[in-house]
């Protein structure tokens, strides 16, 4: 086969130090899918820091080993990040432990605070949910139809492990992404805003 044939393929985030040594070319495009979330919830942080941390956490959201990321040339060009939306809880309650023992000049009560401005942001996951967490490329990245790549891989395995329905949440303002999972047949069921933030995500589903 030609190089064109293997320009792009999908590769497993899984926690080796080679994957190690290339997190500098995961956690951008990890830190800009989770934009304008992110820079509520993690004010007060290094988000590049707190975010690296999370993807060698196994028991993280956003842990390398949900990663799935898409290879283009031979270097990392963006991913997704996936699970079961019954690990959901779990995984979000570790991610917020962690972020209250490193931030030490955040009290609790301001992360109380924060917590309470964004709690209607977001709605329940149901457990068979296949909860697509995170999808975004690279900022230096210009490719079209990278993101439907990300897409069909994603729908692919949800199918795969037999699950009712992929769920996702999108900034209300990120009109290209809420158009691709359109295209799609995913529909907005639930419309969350944070009262203080002026934050505004709306939860898609799509059945399978």
């Amino acid at each position: 086969m030609n190089r064109r044939a293997h320009a792009l393929h999908f590769a497993w985030g899984h926690k080796t130090p080679q994957i190690e040594r290339k997190l500098i070319d995961i956690v951008p495009w990890v830190h800009q899918a989770g934009r304008p979330f992110f820079d509520i919830f993690l004010d007060g942080a290094d988000p590049e820091d707190v975010l690296n941390r999370w993807l060698q956490r196994r028991s993280s959201e956003l842990s390398l080993h949900r990663t799935r990321l898409l290879i283009h040339d031979d270097r990392i060009a963006g991913g997704y990040i996936s699970l079961a939306g019954r690990d959901l809880p779990a995984a979000r309650q570790a991610d917020l432990l962690d972020l209250a023992r490193e931030m030490t000049d955040l009290t609790y009560a301001d992360l109380r605070d924060r917590m309470e401005d964004l709690k209607d942001l977001f709605a329940p996951v149901e457990d068979n949910d296949f909860y697509l967490s995170k999808l975004g490329l690279l900022p230096s990245i210009d490719h079209p139809g990278l993101h439907q790549h990300l897409l069909d891989d994603c729908m692919r395995r949800a199918h795969q492990g037999s699950f009712r329905r992929v769920r996702v949440d999108v900034a209300e303002h990120h009109s290209d992404l809420r158009e691709l999972y359109s295209s799609y047949g995913f529909q907005a069921v639930y419309r969350g805003k944070s009262p203080v933030s002026d934050l505004r995500y709306l939860a898609m589903i799509c059945d399978l």
